[in-house]
């Protein structure tokens, strides 16, 4: 049975004994594969998910300052520092946690292994953790060339998170736009060198926000605000987070653009000098949120491709009930708010590393919590954007702890995945807006103008009709003009630049794409607000095919999935003789709806029948009866499908 901190510190000699006799006999501590000196920079690229362990040195007097031994117990000296972690590997990482106990026989240790693919020992520098983690893993190249990179710090409460975090982010700072001159003159090399930019390779834009996630609530930590609620933190403005029409998750942050290292980072020390903390019983400046800095990054010599992203997120601590216990009401709520949200990532990164090692579907819940929708970029299924998450989780070095050390152990250890099988490029389909080229999105803009342009000529004609009617003559008929004739009112080439395609247009607001539309608008054929109502309907029919594309693509996923045999493994369904089971539970539902009250009519008619012939009513009639309900139904339903595409057979010929 594990032991409580105050009863580890009462044990505390006889446990450092047991220590000791372990470590005389465990073999030498493995290193890393080569020295920080002789590092070079070698991109890991085979994995979506690395995991590392990292445990800090214990502070001054923290032992004898944070615990305690019990009431009763006999005096044993001062509390001393007692390692409840030992790396026994870098490179693969691996942890050994020393769990306390208790037996009849006295206090023991349980020795429990850990893996992951790096660890890092108290006396590791934090360069040295940035070198291995972001610059190993190429994150900033990834990022600068249109994927999604992200670094998670997940930990106990005082295990040294926000001390790796902001150390992470100030190097970003440092290394960032370097790397981005380096990449951008590269890329105007690769492109002709023709360019304003050749020589500094200033090609890329970066954008900055930084939300904090206090519970349920959002707020944006680059907003200024004067006021502060009773415990001194500021009071700020709630942000939304949720998905838009088409599935992004963009809450209204302030984004702010930033031109150098300098600029940087003095924004994230003006963000992180407005996080909440509270104190708590195992920190004194506990940071009671999650934090999110996201660095957005524009190619401007190719403003339609995907926009890379570096997204750093310093966790909430999590925290045991013993050490959250005596919290008031506001900080236990604000405790259970982070541990939720903490188990929703985890089932998030658990399902992203399973779908790197298996084919088909696997969903991942990241819609469970506003974390993991914040996080969506990197757990998307569909997108097609390369991305990596690096997870650093962080445990207290002290024995009283390992009982929490072993939970964050256990939380991280099985993200260390296989690598991942290869994603290509998403094949063409006619139905799928995501899949087109710059000309199929011009083909079926200029369709959809033109099919607005048509309606309003037919109506003027038919008002002519009418007029000419009213006079006693006859009008010519209207005749399809030839392509290029019309006047379309819009420059679609403007709405649509080229390299911009479908999938470009559909991340647009609403009223941005109608701007757009307004910029592009060509004489007088069209008055503005004929524009506007055009673009929100074309938008609109955009949305709707991308999202469409979206739920058949999933649903078809789901449907090739294996299923299980259901008799052999349950046994023979009770209801095995109802004819109801028969049919598709949707399909009879729809046919329900159609008959509306004449279904339970014709039932009851049909067995009135059968018990006045004496026929068997269950085996011989309510089949049959069901079944020619279901026949005129689906015939029903499929003249209805035939008359509504020959309708928009004859709308697309109009």
């Amino acid at each position: 049975m594990a032991s409580s901190a105050t009863l580890t510190t009462t044990h505390l000699p006889q446990l450092r004994t047991i220590l000791d006799e372990w470590n005389a006999k465990r073999p030498t501590t493995k290193g890393f594969s080569v020295p920080l000196e002789q590092f070079q920079y070698a991109p890991n690229a085979s994995k979506d998910v690395i995991v590392a362990f990292r445990t800090r040195p214990p502070l001054p007097n923290e032992a004898a300052d944070k615990f305690h031994a019990e009431d009763d117990a006999p005096e044993t000296g001062p509390v001393e520092f007692c390692a409840g972690i030992t790396v026994t590997s870098a490179e693969p990482g691996v942890f050994v946690a020393h769990v306390p106990g208790m037996k009849w026989s006295g206090p023991t240790l349980t020795h429990k292994t850990y893996e992951a693919d790096l660890a890092f020992a108290p006396d590791t520098e934090n360069e040295e953790v940035y070198q291995r983690t972001v610059i190993a893993n190429d994150m900033l190249s990834l990022a600068l060339s249109g994927g999604v990179g992200c670094i998670l710090a997940y930990g106990q409460t005082g295990s040294g998170k926000t001390y790796t975090m902001e150390s992470v982010e100030h190097r970003v700072a440092r290394d960032l736009f370097e790397r981005a001159r380096i990449m951008g003159k590269k890329f105007i090399a690769s492109q002709g060198g023709d360019h304003p930019a050749a020589e500094t390779g200033d090609i890329f834009e970066f954008g900055v926000t930084f939300l904090e996630l206090l519970g349920k609530s959002a707020s944006d930590l680059l907003e200024t605000t004067e006021q502060v609620d009773e415990q001194g933190n500021p009071v700020r403005t709630e942000i939304a987070v949720r998905e838009d029409k088409i599935g992004n998750v963009r809450p209204n942050l302030i984004s702010s653009t930033v031109r150098s290292s300098e600029e940087l980072e003095e924004l994230i020390n003006k963000a992180l000098s407005h996080r909440r903390t509270s104190a708590t019983l195992r920190n004194a400046t506990s940071s009671r949120s999650h934090a999110l800095l996201t660095i957005t990054i524009k190619n401007t010599l190719l403003p339609y491709a995907d926009e890379g992203q570096l997204i750093l997120v310093d966790l909430a601590g999590s925290e045991r009930y013993e050490d959250s216990k005596e919290h008031d009401k506001q900080r236990m709520d604000e405790a259970k708010e982070n541990n939720k949200s903490l188990m929703n990532l985890k089932e998030c990164v658990r399902a992203k590393a399973k779908m790197a090692a298996e084919d088909g579907f696997v969903h991942i819940p990241w819609r469970s919590n506003k974390l993991t929708m914040l996080l969506k970029p990197i757990f998307d299924i569909e997108s097609r954007q390369p991305s990596k998450a690096m997870i650093i989780a962080h445990v207290s070095p002290h024995i009283q702890d390992t009982v929490h050390s072993t939970n964050t152990l256990s939380y991280a250890a099985p993200f260390k995945t296989v690598p991942p099988k290869p994603r290509g490029p998403q094949p063409y389909d006619a139905k799928d807006p995501r899949t087109w080229d710059h000309d199929k999105t011009i083909e079926w803009l200029t369709k959809q103008f033109t099919k607005n342009a048509m309606k309003s000529r037919l109506a003027e004609w038919k008002v002519k009709e009418k007029q000419a009617k009213l006079a006693g003559k006859t009008l010519k008929p209207l005749v399809e003009p030839a392509p290029g004739e019309l006047d379309l009112g819009v420059d679609v080439l403007k709405i649509c630049p080229p390299g911009s395609t479908a999938k470009n247009l559909g991340m647009l607001y609403t009223p941005q794409f109608v701007e757009r539309c307004l910029e592009a608008r060509t004489g007088e054929t069209l008055r503005k607000d004929e524009v506007k109502s055009v673009a929100m309907d074309i938008i609109g029919d955009l949305f709707y095919l991308i999202l469409t594309a979206k739920t058949r693509k999933r649903n078809e996923i789901m449907r090739s999935r294996k299923t299980i045999a259901v008799e052999e493994t349950y046994g023979v369904s009770p209801r095995a003789g109802d004819p109801e089971t028969m049919y598709d539970t949707e399909e009879f539902l729809e046919a329900q709806i159609f008959y509306a009250t004449d279904w339970g009519k014709i039932i009851m008619a049909a067995k009135k029948k059968c018990d006045s012939e004496g026929k068997e009513w269950s085996l011989d009639v309510y089949p049959k009866t069901i079944e020619d309900m279901m026949q005129k139904f689906r015939a029903h339903r499929d003249a209805a499908a035939k008359q509504e595409a020959e309708k928009k057979a004859r709308e697309e010929e109009t």
